[in-house]
């Protein structure tokens, strides 16, 4: 009996110590609301789903807003985003995997920052369709929509990246979103069909160009007949623009350790 109780525990302590190297601790919190945008409970509602998305995709996601970026490090957004995560020892595992969106409301810039394996699955192109999503959002300071967006869209893309589908250019066609293509190069085909119908159509009924044409014959004797062109109407109509329109996409960010990002306005 005693035995078997020692093999027992022997078998219970080598689980414990097989467990912290096979999955990452999530990050105590994921969700730095310095500026207070959120009411309580949507930042209780954001956290959860945060720290859910952390333990699930072992890739720690977070969401930060400061007042003003150039107060917490040097350089630009993506260089002070990148020290801020650094400096708090952000990311889970070995390679300190993780995905954060800081807001700076200064001037309303953003970052959107990848590192690790949040690198690997946010590529620039997955960034962009991110960014899409929370920027109309943050835009019409909606911050909790933004938030939740971001959250939601970054977990596809890891959720993509951990089954072997990096969201690329070239997935988007080849992989889960073939059907949408598809149905692009359809419609596209109906509507060069329609364009070349058209085009038979008009080769059998040609305007007339000249009165004398619509005239029903003997009916009207005309001794002097000559068409003259007078004049054209042209109407112009300026086009205005906003030059300070928000959702701003911004550039692309990358360094040698690692990390990358894409900033902007919102």
């Amino acid at each position: 009996m005693k035995r078997f109780v020692s093999i027992v525990m022997t078998v219970f302590l080598l689980v414990l110590l097989i467990l912290p190297a096979s999955a990452a601790e999530a990050p105590e919190y994921c969700v730095f609301d310095y500026e207070r945008l959120l009411t309580d409970e949507e930042y209780r509602t954001l956290e959860d789903y945060a720290q859910d998305i952390s333990e699930r995709q072992q890739c720690a996601v977070y969401f930060l807003t400061v007042d003003d970026f150039r107060n917490y490090g040097d350089g630009e957004i993506f260089d002070v985003a990148r020290q801020i995560f650094l400096a708090s020892g952000f990311g889970m595992g070995e390679n300190g995997d993780g995905v954060m969106l800081m807001l700076s409301m200064a001037d309303r810039d953003h970052c959107l920052l990848a590192h690790g394996f949040g690198d690997t699955a946010l590529t620039d192109y997955g960034k962009d369709y991110i960014s899409e999503e929370f920027l109309d959002n943050f835009g019409d300071n909606d911050w909790y929509g933004g938030c939740m967006d971001y959250l939601t869209y970054t977990d596809e893309l890891l959720t993509m990246a951990r089954d072997g589908v990096i969201f690329d250019r070239d997935s988007w066609i080849t992989g889960g979103h073939l059907w949408i293509f598809s149905l692009m190069f359809a419609a596209v085909l109906s509507a060069v069909i329609c364009l070349i119908q058209r085009g038979l159509m008009k080769k059998k009924v040609h305007q007339q160009t000249g009165a004398g044409n619509y005239l029903e014959g003997g009916s009207v004797q005309i001794t002097r007949r000559r068409d003259v062109f007078s004049h054209t109407t042209e109407v112009r109509q300026k086009i205005e623009t906003d030059s300070n329109s928000s959702g701003s996409s911004g550039g692309y960010s990358h360094s040698s350790d690692g990390f990358s990002g894409k900033s902007g306005k919102f």
